[in-house]
C-alpha cells in the first residue's frame, strides 16, 4: 500500500514537472520555424504578412518565416496538406468549399486546419463603372444593369481567387438576378485578373466595369478618375444582405466623399479575413506566433489602415466555424481571452 502511495506520488510529481518544463520551454525565447501561404508575390498582403512576421521574429530571435506566393485556396490546400503552415487571408469561401471538398478541393479537408485569429473585417467589395458607360445605358446601379442589360466590358478576379470573385462580383450578380453569360457575352467581354490588372484595363479604357476587393480610400481608384471618370453602381442594401447573409458577411457603407466621384452613401460588402494553421503544426509554434502577435497590439494597428482597429478582445471572436488550434487556444486561456 505504501509502496503504491509512492509510484503515485511518483507520477503525480513527474507529470508536474512535466507540465511545468512544457510552460517553461513555450515561455523562452526561442525561435520558431513556420511558412506562410495564399497571397499575391505583391501587395498588400505581401506587406501584411512581412510586418506581422517581423513581430514575430523580434519575439523570437532567429525565427524562420517564410512567405510563398499563392492564391487563398491554394494556402488552404497547401496547409491541408502538410506544404505550408499558415495563410493569413482565409475568407468565408475558402473555408466553406474547403470543409465540403468543393472545388478547387478535390476531398474534404474538414479538421485538417484550424482558426488562430481575425486579422480584419476590412476587404470592401468596389463596384465602378465608367460615367461615359453609365450615361449611355443611364445605369446608376445593380438593378439598372439587370433590367437594361446593356453591353457591358467587365474586369473582376482570377476564377482561382475565390474570395474575390464568388463573394464579389458573383454574389452581386445572383443578388440582382444578373446573367453572368448574357452580361459577358459568354466570358467573351470580361477580363480576369488581379486588382492591379483591372486598374490597368479601367484606366485604358477596356473595361466599363470593375468588380474587385481593396481598401477604402484605394489610391489606385483615385488615380484612374483623375484621367477616367468614374461613378459607384448602388446597390439595395436589403438585397445585398439576403445574399451576403448565406456567406456570414455584412453589408457595409461607403460614406459620400470617400472617393471624389461618391456624392451619397453607398452599400457595398465587408469580407473578413482570418488567420488559420495546419493541423500538422506543433502547439508550441502556434502559441508562439498568437503570443506574439496578440501582445504587440500597438504595432500591428500601425502596419495598415485596415489593421487599424485590431484589438485581442476582437481577433480572439471566432466567427469561421473552424475549432481553434490548439497553441492559439493554450495562449488564449492564460490570457485569460477565453475559458
Amino acid at each position: 500500500m505504501i509502496k503504491a502511495i509512492s509510484n503515485l506520488g511518483a507520477a503525480i510529481a513527474g507529470a508536474t514537472l512535466m507540465s511545468a518544463s512544457a510552460l517553461a520551454q513555450f515561455n523562452d525565447n526561442k525561435p520558431i520555424s513556420y511558412s506562410v501561404d495564399g497571397a499575391t508575390a505583391t501587395g498588400y498582403f505581401k506587406v501584411v504578412t512581412e510586418a506581422i512576421n517581423g513581430i514575430v521574429r523580434e519575439a523570437y530571435p532567429g525565427t524562420d518565416a517564410t512567405y510563398k506566393p499563392g492564391s487563398p485556396a491554394g494556402g488552404i490546400l497547401n496547409l491541408s496538406t502538410g506544404r505550408s503552415d499558415f495563410a493569413f487571408n482565409a475568407s468565408p469561401v475558402e473555408i466553406k468549399y474547403a470543409n465540403e471538398g468543393k472545388a478547387p478541393f478535390k476531398e474534404p479537408y474538414k479538421g485538417k486546419f484550424h482558426f488562430v485569429m481575425m486579422l480584419h473585417e476590412g476587404l470592401i467589395v468596389h463596384n465602378l463603372m465608367t460615367k461615359d458607360w453609365a450615361d449611355r445605358h443611364g445605369i446608376a446601379s445593380f438593378d439598372d444593369i439587370a433590367s437594361k442589360k446593356p453591353p457591358m466590358n467587365i474586369t473582376v478576379n482570377l476564377a482561382a481567387n475565390l474570395q474575390s470573385t464568388v463573394t464579389m462580383y458573383q454574389l452581386f450578380f445572383g443578388a440582382f438576378g444578373i446573367n453572368e453569360a448574357q452580361a459577358t457575352n459568354g466570358g467573351k467581354s470580361m477580363i480576369r485578373g488581379n486588382s492591379a490588372t483591372g486598374f490597368g484595363a479601367l484606366r485604358d479604357g477596356k473595361v466599363d466595369v470593375f468588380v474587385n476587393g481593396g481598401f477604402v480610400p484605394t489610391a489606385e481608384v483615385i488615380e484612374v478618375a483623375r484621367g477616367r471618370p468614374l461613378q459607384w453602381i448602388s446597390a439595395d442594401s436589403a438585397k445585398l444582405a439576403r445574399e451576403a447573409e448565406k456567406w456570414g458577411l455584412k453589408v457595409a457603407t461607403i460614406p459620400k466623399d470617400a472617393y471624389p466621384f461618391i456624392t451619397k452613401d453607398e452599400s457595398t460588402l465587408a469580407i473578413w479575413n482570418a488567420i488559420v494553421v495546419g493541423d500538422h503544426v506543433s502547439e508550441e509554434t502556434v502559441y508562439k506566433f498568437t503570443k506574439a502577435v496578440m501582445e504587440n497590439e500597438a504595432r500591428m494597428r500601425s502596419i495598415h489602415p485596415t489593421l487599424a482597429k485590431f484589438t485581442r478582445a476582437e481577433a480572439v471572436k471566432n466567427i469561421t466555424g473552424l475549432s481553434v488550434h490548439k497553441g492559439a487556444a493554450r495562449y488564449y486561456r492564460e490570457a485569460g481571452l477565453s475559458k
